[in-house]
């Protein structure tokens, strides 16, 4: 592994283990590969590269357990290294792209994706760009050092989205949106518009906000999937709906 690598990967671990709150809750394990082809629709995949997540897997191998260095402020990385048996001429020649997939489950969301091309430094390493996918908000970068023996390792790194947030309006007697998609660890904030107070209650029991007055807030981070019906408790006629996934 050249030094810029080793100097990347070793950043890179250091931050992995320093989480933003709610980015984990937002980021699996993501499938890469190279495809034939360009974003953001590339074609057949030509070589498997590992997992990238906070686990920093080379070659298959997870470097979780590093202990983080640095500032705590350090904006998280998802990484993972590669070997693959083709020479960097033969990967530029190809026409090929980088795509990361959101899930193993599902594989048919691509989250980032960068053709293969630019200018290289020194004799054999391509550094590229990894442009958001499908409203994923993470995005990255790659790079590509040719080993002068048939293969190429590609170091692909991506920043996740920062911690989501959305907000509820509670006016005219009603939630607004009262039907509401966010995806997991997003924080939802509602805010009393009414010269009323109201409540946010979930029918499962899960948040409540106690009375809130006119301007009052009230915020709940949803780390778990599915749908949650909450209501005004002292207006039982306020429903609202949030589906988490």
């Amino acid at each position: 592994m050249n030094h810029r690598l080793t100097l990347a990967l070793t950043l890179a671990v250091g931050a992995s283990l320093i989480l933003a709150p709610g980015v984990a809750a937002h980021m699996s394990p993501h499938p890469a590969h190279i495809h034939v082809g360009s974003c953001p629709a590339p074609g057949d995949v030509v070589a498997p590269l590992s997992d990238v997540s906070f686990d920093m897997i080379v070659d298959g191998t997870a470097s979780a357990g590093a202990e983080p260095v640095g500032q705590a402020s350090a904006i998280p990385v998802e990484a993972s290294v590669t070997t693959v048996p083709m020479a960097l001429a033969e990967i530029v020649a190809g026409q090929h792209a980088i795509n990361v997939h959101a899930s193993a489950d599902d594989l048919g969301t691509y989250i980032a994706c960068g053709d293969i091309g630019g200018i290289t430094i020194g004799a054999g390493d391509l550094p590229i760009g990894l442009g958001e996918l499908n409203g994923s908000g993470a995005s990255g970068v790659a790079w590509l050092h040719d080993n002068d023996d048939g293969t190429t390792t590609v170091s692909v790194f991506i920043v996740p989205p920062a911690e989501a947030v959305a907000a509820v309006d509670i006016k005219g007697f009603a939630f607004e949106p009262a039907a509401l998609d966010i995806g997991i660890g997003t924080t939802v904030t509602w805010t009393n518009e009414d010269g009323t107070q109201h409540t946010v209650t979930a029918g499962d029991g899960s948040f409540d906000s106690g009375a809130l007055a006119q301007g009052g807030t009230f915020s709940h981070t949803f780390d778990t999937a599915g749908t949650f019906d909450y209501f005004c408790g002292f207006h039982s006629n306020m429903k609202a709906t949030i589906t988490v996934g």
